[in-house]
């Protein structure tokens, strides 16, 4: 959780400085225990670790056994060690433990830490480098002068500007390192601060060359990329981790001025309570200095005074926009592919049902035809029955064509390769050229009144398939005794053409879903099987040519779409 380290200067006063580690390309054999936690769960547990320390709840041995536990989650070993190199030696080994060796064993440790002290001045320009360390070697007791060969890991961090700490794992499971380097980076980081703090306070009493414990705790969380404040009971700040300047972008002047930080505090939004690994969070949003919206996560804590008043409450928040939009991405994405894949299943069941049906028709009906022909060989075929079945043929083949034609356009919508090539056209003329043969049938009638000149651009190839769409939907679910009405008209700023059935309409709970794939109403069942595609590729088209599609529909009365088309 804290990135800090520190130098002494010529006044023996404590200063911070930064360092930041590289990368770690050589230890992908190493790893956290699959029980192990995540980042925020370690940072959660030193934050709590560290305030008991600093509070005086916590002595620094039962500090280091709290640390030492949260490696033990992390990552299996036999020993571990923290210490301390000065001027490329080891100046002391603080702290050590051993799951399987007591502290009083002597000889075992003697061993252990030469063997360590050995390790370290060899690696010493890696560690140096804030590279982390790994490799096998001999530990502990030799059996029948045969050395028995141990996984090692060496972890580094900066202490100050002449000593390099290190945390020491002997004997670590074989395991890969991607999930547990941040972790135990950190808790070497941890490690040392105790050390220091210690190293600092050791007979100086409540201060340290003159510093108070908040101004120590303030250095040492000034690298921190955790936001750590302390409020009084009404909320109002006490104190401000450095942090909160970088997140927010404003000063921590600023934010401790009352009357600013209630305006900020004003602005939290998206207020939810989430549990992470056991631990309740609260998750929010904030304005930084940009006006940029940014979410938070935060774990609140009360803060009591010796008889079990409220005397405040401590946060400690995290900027975690980049994980929620990137746990919003794959939502988003997730429910596209599950999208996608009802898609598919709907596709390959319609598709299987549409394309059998004609081509049984079709098959029957060609052996109707054969026996028929070889049975009146000698004789004049029946001509009904020749025309009947081919009828049916015919009929069949352009429903096959016309589901194929409505797949090669949903590819072609789905591949973003449709191409629009429009043109003056006057739209009289091209509505009755287009409508023409179910006029002369008698099963259509159009109705203008847009001026024989009206011009508008359009692109011919779509508008077909658009219009045919819309009649043939019309003639299907329409009542046969009523004409199809299209009519064409304009307004100020549209040209509108409607089509109009008097069939039974669509039910007003099922309207929402009628432009979607694959849809077809409840009360269709008795009609002629379709796609489900002709709709949704009519508003594609014509959103392509920059005009909307919308619809009137009663049951029991009929249905109406309108088509418009900005006048530019």
């Amino acid at each position: 959780m804290l990135r800090a380290s520190y130098s002494i200067d010529n006044n023996n006063q404590k200063t911070p400085s930064q360092v930041v580690f590289p990368a770690t390309d050589g230890l992908q054999n190493l790893c956290c225990k699959e029980k192990g936690g995540s980042m925020e769960k370690v940072s959660t547990e030193l934050f709590k670790i560290q305030r008991l320390y600093h509070t005086g709840e916590l002595t620094a041995n039962k500090a280091f056994d709290r640390v030492n536990s949260i490696v033990s989650d992390l990552v299996s070993f036999e020993a571990i060690l923290f210490g301390r190199l000065h001027a490329d030696k080891v100046d002391r080994f603080i702290y050590f433990c051993s799951g399987t060796n007591d502290r009083s064993d002597l000889e075992y440790w003697n061993d252990v830490k030469n063997a360590t002290n050995k390790l370290l001045c060899k690696n010493v320009d890696a560690l140096n480098s804030g590279l982390m360390v790994s490799g096998k070697s001999t530990f502990g007791k030799m059996t029948e002068d045969v050395a028995e060969a141990k996984k090692y890991l060496m972890i580094p961090t900066l202490m100050d500007n002449e000593s390099l700490g290190f945390l020491a794992l002997v004997n670590v499971e074989e395991v890969h390192l991607e999930k547990c380097e941040g972790p135990l980076r950190e808790l070497t980081v941890a490690f040392a601060l105790i050390y220091l703090f210690e190293l600092r306070m050791a007979g100086s009493g409540a201060t340290v060359n003159g510093k108070s414990k908040n101004e120590l705790l303030d250095m040492l969380v000034k690298h921190s990329s955790d936001m750590i404040g302390v409020f009084d009971v009404n909320w109002m700040p006490k104190y401000l981790s450095p942090s909160f300047e970088q997140a927010f972008g404003f000063t921590r002047n600023q934010l401790m001025d009352p009357s600013f930080f209630e305006g900020f505090r004003s602005k939290v939004k998206d207020m939810e309570k989430v549990v992470v690994d056991g631990v309740k969070r609260y998750r929010f949003t904030n304005l930084n200095s940009a006006g940029e919206r940014i979410w938070l996560e935060s774990i609140f804590d009360t803060l009591y005074d010796e008889d079990g008043e409220i005397q405040g409450h401590m946060a400690i928040m995290r900027n975690i926009s980049e994980e929620v939009i990137g746990e919003q991405k794959m939502s988003e994405a997730l429910e596209k592919e599950i999208a996608l894949n009802k898609m598919k299943s709907q596709f390959i069941s319609i598709t299987s049902h549409e394309f059998k049906t004609p081509l049984s028709t079709i098959k029957s009906s060609i052996e109707i035809c054969n026996i028929e022909l070889q049975r009146q060989l000698q004789e004049h075929p029946s001509e009904q029955k020749f025309k009947k079945h081919f009828n049916r043929v015919n009929n069949e083949v352009d429903r096959m064509n016309s589901l194929l034609v409505n797949l090669l356009n949903l590819e072609k919508i789905n591949q973003g390769v449709i191409q629009v090539s429009s043109k003056g056209k006057k739209i009289n003329s091209y509505l009755r050229s287009v409508l023409e043969d179910w006029v002369d049938q008698d099963s259509v009638h159009f109705e203008t009144t847009l001026p024989e000149d009206f011009i508008h651009s359009i692109d011919v190839s779509l508008m077909n398939q658009v219009i045919t769409n819309l009649v043939e939907n019309a003639l299907k679910y329409g009542n046969r005794d009523e004409k199809v009405i299209v009519k064409a008209h304009h307004t100020d700023r549209e040209l509108v053409v409607s089509v109009r059935d008097f069939g039974d309409g669509i039910p007003e709970k099922e309207q929402e879903h009628l432009f979607k794939p694959f849809f077809r109403a409840s009360n269709s069942s008795k009609y002629d099987k379709g796609s489900g595609l002709g709709l949704m590729i009519t508003k594609k088209f014509i959103e392509l040519q920059n005009g909307t599609v919308h619809f009137e529909s009663e049951e029991g009365v009929g249905t109406c779409f309108f088509l418009t088309f900005p006048l530019t």
